[in-house]
Parts: structure tokens; C-alpha cells; sequence
């Protein structure tokens, strides 16, 4: 090796360095020094602590913080991965369920002990001490991923809340003369109710604007549990004030946790004895209320969205974005005997050489009029979230079929018409124009670009171009905190497993009761219904080691 080129071994590293995964280059430090030199940059960019290192109760070393000293200088990010974590009150309540049980006293007993913060496995003060001194000892940490603990039942979010809470405290306690700024944020299964309690607290607001005033990427995976129309306006509020202290933000990301793993559906109907119409309209993602003068990117990403809200958020961010990414977004909209009765009033692109009447929202052309500055627009899987508000029998049309006779989904059209790109001629030979509400905006229809040929799936789609050409929102939470290794953690998707697949034979149990015990059965449903949801299932990679 001494004989190689040094150019070549840089070159060989780096390759070793691209396959990954990153435990693989851990140990290939080990080689020799030559390995160490080049290959530790790479492999110390981030510390990984999960679940697993942190618990007395896992049989693993507890991490040494004082290693931190010889590689704290190469990190620039943190993973902590608290997703198995469960809440006492929780687990409380499905020691309840399962009181009947007697096979699933131990399983229960076993999540109070060894998956509760507690003494046995570790306390509060004992994860924000670790947070504390990894910080210390790694004054360059500018990014954060944290997966908070997936509740698989109920509205039990406290242990979420304080992993929170204390991981906002350790981050604004931080040296302040030489400790890098957080530039990106990642937070995995946010709950609604965390974001409220936060913001309801004096002293976690404080720690928040501190933390979040250089941010510049932020990427929020959220789960809904307040669906009272009431509850859910507090938490817009609260979501957007967090937000909002964030004045730097560059790029912001929004996902949605609480749609189920099938594939998405061009068009879902609820009918109203179904669901109130006003808890349906609160599972919009929130209206934004705050302004945000260096947002340049915007993505959306398995969410529902009222008509106004999104419009809202184009007045808002309007004028300062230039990249907008939409994926698996359902638009809402409402019909009944008396509103919307031929389903034209809400649509994502409108009807060919008409102005909108009024009372309609038409998206494509009312987004390309409020962000003048728009470069990129992809959307994949653009839907219809239909609510029917009375018995009439519907056959919504919406604006699914392409009256160009090209066979185009709603998403590409939808991407050329905000684009400013010509629409081809009807089969019929007309022409297609795509008209503005207001007539002021009009010149928009003298600023189209000629269509020669047919767009690649790269030039209209967020997956493809997402995932070949480049990713400005998301890819902090799809590739990897650091930009070189993937994040995910196979530990903690077998302790998932291992808890799903348990409670799942208790399950089995009391559905086979079902006529004896009647309310436990839809708490039973509500459990089954979550274990199938757990994110990151089928992406199972190991963990790093790098403490």
C-alpha cells in the first residue's frame, strides 16, 4: 500500500465511503493509520445514540462521552433515536386492556420496566445530561435528527414531550462562545399535543427561540391526535409560533404521519355521518400565520389541505419561493345538493378556457400568480379528499381527466400549468388556455413556454426528481442527517417489532372475547391500526456506533 499512489487510496476510501454502509467504514478505520486519517471525517460526522445505549436495561455499554474528545471535532450532527420509548401512561392503559389476559402480564410489566424512562433504565435527567456533555465535547454540531417515541395508542404523549423539552434545553445550554448555531432540524413523529404543551410553557418558548433563531432547514413528520376543531386551531397556532421563531429558514418540510401504507388514491370520499364536517376540515395541515422572508423551498409530503390554506401559504411565502414540492397531497373540498354540486368549485387545475367563478378555488393558476419567483415545481400523487355533506348520490369529476386526450395524471398537468408551459391542442383541435381569476393576471397567458415535447417523468414528478436529480427539502430526513450515511436504526425496528408482534397475540385473544368485552375491542382496533404504521419499517439499516 505504501507503493500506491496517495491520490488512488483517497480515491479507493472514497468509494468505500460511498457504498457505505457507515459501520462498515467504522470498522475499516481500524486498517491502519492511513484508513483512520481519511476515512474518521466521514465516519465521526455524526453520533448516533438510541434507545438501546442509553438504557441500563440493554445489556450495551453505556456510551463513554469523554471519547468525544478526540473525535468531537469531526462531528457536525447528532442522531438520537428514542422511537421505542414508551409512556407510563401508556402503558398504563394497555395494562388495562389486557387485564383479561393473563398471557400479557408479563409483556406489560416488561414495558413499564425496561421501555418507561425510569430508574431501572434511564431517568430524564440522565438522557439530558448525556445530551449536555455530547454537546460539550462537540462544539461543531450544526445538525439534529430526533426520532421522538411512536405511540402506538391513545393520546399519551408526556414521554415525547419531556425528550422534547430536555433536547431544546441541552441545545440552548450549549457553550455559547464556540458552539456552532443548529442549522438543521429534523424532528421523526412530532405529536400535536407536544407542540401545544411546548409552547404553553414560558421556559420551553424560551429555549425554542433560542434554538431555532440561525435555523435555516427544517423537516417535521407530524402526528394528529387533536381532531376537536377547537384543540386543532391551538395547535396551528402553537406549530406556526415555532415556526415562526425560525427567521433564517432557507427550506421547510412538512409530513404527514397519519395516512395508512396503502398506495394513494387519486380521489378518497368521507360522507357525513362518517365524520362531523367540522373535524374533517381540522384535519387540514394548519394555516400558516407567520411570515417567513428567506423561505426559498416548500414541501408537502402525505398531507390534506384545505383550498384556503394552501393559498394562504403562497400569499404568505409567495413572493421569496422558488422551489415547491407537493406528494400524496389530498385537496379538500366539499359538495352538496346546494354547493359544489357539479364538484368544479375546488380543483387543483380548473377547467380549460374558463375563468373561475367567484366562490371557486383553482390552484395551479392562483399559485403561478402569487410566486413570481417559482423555479421548480414537482408534485406526485396530487388527490381529492371529497367530504359529501348529505345524501345526494355524487359522481365528483373534478378535473381528473385530461381534456388534451394525452392521458395525463392531475400531477403533471398540474406542474406544466403552474410552470407556464403550453397546453396541447384538444383532440378536437382547440386550443387549451388555463385562465386566471383575476383578469389582472392575464399577462401570465403571454409568458408560456412552448411545449416540443413530452416532459420527462423527472421534469413533473417530486419521487423521481427527488431521487436522481436533487433534493433541497427533504433529503435531511430521507438520506441521512450527515449527507453521506443513511439514518435508520434496525434496533430499534426489531424492539417495534418484537412489541407489535406481542401485542398482536393479546389482540388476537380479545377479539376472540369480543362479545364479553365490547370497549376494549375499539381500543384493541385503534392498537392494530398504529402497529402497521410505524415509519421506517421496511428500512432497516443498522445504527452507527461512532460513540
Amino acid at each position: 500500500m505504501d507503493q500506491l499512489p496517495r491520490e488512488l487510496i483517497d480515491a479507493i476510501l472514497q468509494q468505500c465511503v460511498d457504498q457505505g454502509p457507515r459501520n462498515v467504514v467504522l470498522d475499516l478505520r481500524l486498517v491502519c493509520r492511513t484508513f483512520n486519517h481519511v476515512l474518521k471525517p466521514f465516519a465521526c460526522r455524526t453520533i448516533g445514540v438510541d434507545f438501546s445505549r442509553l438504557s441500563k436495561t440493554s445489556g450495551r455499554q453505556r456510551p463513554d462521552t469523554d471519547a468525544l474528545q478526540t473525535i468531537g471535532y469531526h462531528c457536525k450532527g447528532v442522531y438520537i433515536d428514542l422511537m421505542v420509548l414508551r409512556d407510563d401512561l401508556e402503558v398504563e392503559f394497555l395494562n388495562t386492556v389486557f387485564s383479561r389476559v393473563d398471557s400479557m402480564t408479563d409483556f406489560c410489566e416488561t414495558l413499564r420496566t425496561e421501555y418507561c424512562m425510569n430508574k431501572t433504565s434511564f431517568t430524564e435527567m440522565e438522557y439530558y445530561a448525556m445530551t449536555e456533555d455530547i454537546l460539550f465535547n462537540c462544539r461543531d454540531i450544526e445538525r439534529l435528527r430526533l426520532n421522538l417515541p411512536f405511540q402506538l395508542v391513545g393520546r399519551h404523549c408526556n414521554a415525547a414531550t419531556m425528550i422534547l423539552a430536555n433536547t431544546f434545553k441541552a441545545f440552548a445550554n450549549r457553550p455559547e462562545e464556540d458552539s456552532a448555531r443548529l442549522k438543521v432540524l429534523v424532528l421523526e413523529n412530532l405529536p400535536d399535543i407536544a407542540v401545544c404543551h411546548l409552547w404553553m410553557n414560558p421556559i420551553d418558548v424560551m429555549n425554542i427561540m433560542k434554538v431555532l433563531g440561525g435555523l435555516e432547514h427544517l423537516v417535521i413528520t407530524l402526528r394528529r391526535h387533536e381532531m376537536d376543531p377547537q384543540r386543532s386551531g391551538l395547535f396551528g397556532s402553537c406549530l406556526w409560533s415555532v415556526v415562526g421563531n425560525a427567521e433564517q429558514l432557507q427550506s421547510l418540510c412538512f409530513v404527514g404521519m397519519d395516512h395508512d401504507d396503502r398506495p394513494p388514491r387519486g380521489l378518497k370520499q368521507t360522507k357525513y355521518w362518517q365524520m362531523a364536517a367540522e373535524e374533517w376540515r381540522a384535519r387540514s395541515i394548519p394555516a400558516p400565520r407567520v411570515m417567513l422572508s428567506n423561505l426559498t423551498c416548500l414541501e408537502l409530503k402525505r398531507v390534506e389541505v384545505m383550498p384556503d390554506v394552501l393559498l394562504g401559504a403562497a400569499e404568505k411565502f409567495g413572493p421569496t419561493l422558488e422551489e415547491l414540492y407537493l406528494n400524496e397531497v389530498y385537496l379538500k373540498a366539499e359538495q352538496s345538493r346546494d354547493w359544489n354540486a357539479d364538484s368544479t368549485k375546488v380543483l387543483w387545475i380548473g377547467l380549460p378556457n374558463q375563468r373561475p367563478p367567484e366562490d371557486s378555488k383553482w390552484i395551479a393558476m392562483e399559485l403561478r400568480s402569487m410566486m413570481p419567483n417559482l423555479r421548480i415545481c414537482r408534485a406526485s400523487f396530487l388527490a381529492y379528499d371529497h367530504y359529501l355533506r348529505d345524501d345526494a348520490g355524487r359522481h365528483p369529476e373534478f378535473d381528473l381527466i385530461d381534456p388534451c386526450g394525452l392521458g395525463r395524471s392531475v400531477s403533471q398537468r398540474f406542474v406544466e400549468v403552474i410552470s407556464g408551459i403550453r397546453q396541447p391542442n384538444m383532440p378536437s383541435g382547440d386550443s387549451v388556455e388555463f385562465l386566471p381569476a383575476d383578469s389582472a393576471n392575464d399577462h401570465l397567458l403571454g409568458r408560456l413556454t412552448s411545449r416540443t415535447r413530452a416532459l420527462r417523468v423527472t421534469e413533473y414528478d417530486t419521487n423521481a426528481y427527488q431521487t436522481v436529480v436533487d433534493n433541497t427539502t427533504s433529503r435531511w430526513h430521507t438520506r441521512g442527517i450527515d449527507g453521506v450515511f443513511q439514518n435508520c436504526n434496525s434496533g430499534t425496528l426489531d424492539k417495534l417489532h418484537f412489541i407489535a408482534e406481542t401485542a398482536c397475540q393479546g389482540m388476537n385473544e380479545i377479539h376472540q372475547r369480543r362479545s364479553e368485552w365490547t370497549a376494549e375491542n375499539s381500543m384493541a382496533n385503534e392498537y392494530t391500526d398504529n402497529l402497521f404504521n410505524i415509519p421506517g419499517l421496511d428500512e432497516a439499516e443498522p445504527l452507527d456506533d461512532a460513540d
